[in-house]
């Protein structure tokens, strides 16, 4: 009976050490600062969703200090409203041409203003401009 109770204190204290040890072993996860001032500065698309931009398609956005945001999906421009208050970002209705266009291009562009308009947060990573929301992420650069 003792050796039956010496076993269950042992499996619980292997059990304990191994979750201790997997914990400790855990990737740590930056934690980056809010962007504090994305704005009057051109931002130039590198990847979508992790997937980086294809073609020749230039991908940008300008958010200005007056609270309007435009730019260019890559085929069609788009202007409207946005708002980043208490590091919560947020666009109003966008308005965009309607030019036609490949169909690479179309879906790269569908999902570069599907995840514009998910997105929710803005950190400074690196020099980059990391957008995410909603599961859908934009890493964007300085452009000139």
């Amino acid at each position: 009976m003792k050796f039956n109770i010496l076993k269950q204190y042992l499996l619980s204290a292997i059990a304990v050490c191994a979750l201790l040890l997997s914990a400790s072993c855990a990737p740590k996860q930056a934690n980056y600062p809010i962007f504090e001032n994305p704005t009057d500065t051109k931002w130039i698309v590198e990847d979508i969703d992790g997937k980086p931009v294809e073609g020749f398609a230039h991908i940008w956005m300008r958010l200005d200090s007056d609270g309007k945001i435009y730019g260019s999906g890559g085929c069609n421009s788009f202007r409207g409203d946005y708002s980043y208050v208490n590091g919560i970002f947020r666009t109003g209705p966008l308005g965009t041409t309607r030019k036609t266009c490949s169909k690479g291009i179309n879906l790269q562009e569908f999902k570069f203003m599907q995840a514009l308009d998910r997105v929710d947060s803005m950190q400074k990573r690196n020099g980059m401009l990391y957008m995410e929301g909603q599961g859908n992420s934009l890493l964007l650069y300085k452009g000139h």
